[in-house]
């Protein structure tokens, strides 16, 4: 049996935004963090004609992996009016509700000014009903390690590695690095009086190259995990199987 501490809970109301820590996050079983990744930054070049009706891949959206420069803005999100606040240098440029038409034209129209010689049409925010939009298509809460996340730094990269590049919903402190990929498929991971399922590792993509504070691709990350660990892994996928509230400070238990 291992253990741990809940560390910190990140959410991304906006795909390919900045993440907003959050101090404790009310669970739902088998559903991922509540708006967390609820929203979504495309173009009609990007999504065609047909536009969005449901998921959809990552490739149909605006990202750090095809628009680096979104790095650059900070946010700030408030579930009560579904209001993103986006700022640049530490200064807020602007804010919407992102249910209202007008919320959304305010940022869409800041977009379109930030990004008119990196992307080809308008930036649109769009959302689906019941729909959140992670990388995978089930409701999975993904978990990162910050110990191998050091340790990859450390060890292989050479220098520190910033975990949010890997915009990780529970990020856990006190577990021995790597730990987590030896968890087995179904075991049962407790946090605070909430359940998860361990699903499987999370393979990472070239995104995890771009540096969340410059905006700049300067780490290989897939390459260098490859090389280094022989394996393309960082962090792994849970399900919640159980409904409650987690707090940063929880204590972890696998097994």
């Amino acid at each position: 049996m291992a253990n741990g501490e809940l560390g910190a809970i990140m959410r991304y109301p906006v795909k390919g935004l900045r993440g907003v820590e959050m101090a404790s996050a009310t669970i739902d079983a088998q559903n991922m963090l509540q708006h967390d990744r609820r929203y979504v930054l495309a173009t009609s070049t990007s999504l065609g004609q047909d536009g969005l009706a449901g998921w959809a891949r990552k490739r149909n959206f605006l990202q750090l992996v095809n628009t680096p420069k979104l790095a650059e803005l900070g946010i700030d999100y408030d579930d009560a009016t579904t209001t993103l606040t986006i700022s640049r240098n530490g200064r807020t440029i602007c804010k919407g509700n992102l249910e209202e038409a007008m919320g959304r034209t305010v940022i869409e129209d800041f977009l379109s000014a930030f990004l008119k010689n990196d992307i080809a049409g308008s930036p649109r925010i769009m959302s689906v009903p019941g729909t959140h939009f992670s990388d995978m298509e089930q409701p999975y809460i993904s978990l990162l390690n910050r110990a191998s996340i050091q340790d990859f730094g450390d060890r292989i990269v050479g220098q520190f590695v910033d975990p949010m590049r890997f915009r990780g919903n529970f990020l856990v402190d006190g577990l021995p690095a790597w730990s987590e990929l030896e968890w087995a498929e179904n075991q049962t991971i407790t946090l605070g009086d909430v359940t998860f399922r361990m699903v499987h590792p999370i393979t990472r993509c070239k995104a995890t190259s771009i540096n969340p504070d410059t905006a700049q691709s300067d780490i290989n990350v897939p390459l260098l995990l490859r090389k280094g660990m022989n394996h393309l892994f960082m962090g792994v996928y849970l399900e919640a199987t159980s409904s409650g509230t987690v707090k940063a400070g929880d204590h972890l238990t696998v097994g």
